[in-house]
């Protein structure tokens, strides 16, 4: 199992834009931008459902309280 590097937003974006003018070649995207190919099939599923905002690394922030 190959270790994934860390990718900021901006690189996501790049990357899903570059998946889905290549017909959606999530195995040479993998290649190309040396990313794992669950992320990068996760990141085109979540930038097709919410755009660009899916994107956005939620992990440890804490949910708004409910009034």
């Amino acid at each position: 199992m190959t270790k994934c590097r860390k990718v900021t937003k901006e690189e996501r974006i790049e990357i899903v834009k570059y998946c889905m003018e290549h017909d959606l070649d999530y195995q040479g995207t993998c290649k190309v931008f040396n990313v794992t190919y669950s992320n990068v099939f996760n990141w085109v599923r979540k930038y097709r459902e919410k755009g660009e905002e899916g994107l956005s690394d939620r992990r440890g922030r804490r949910k708004r309280m409910r009034s």
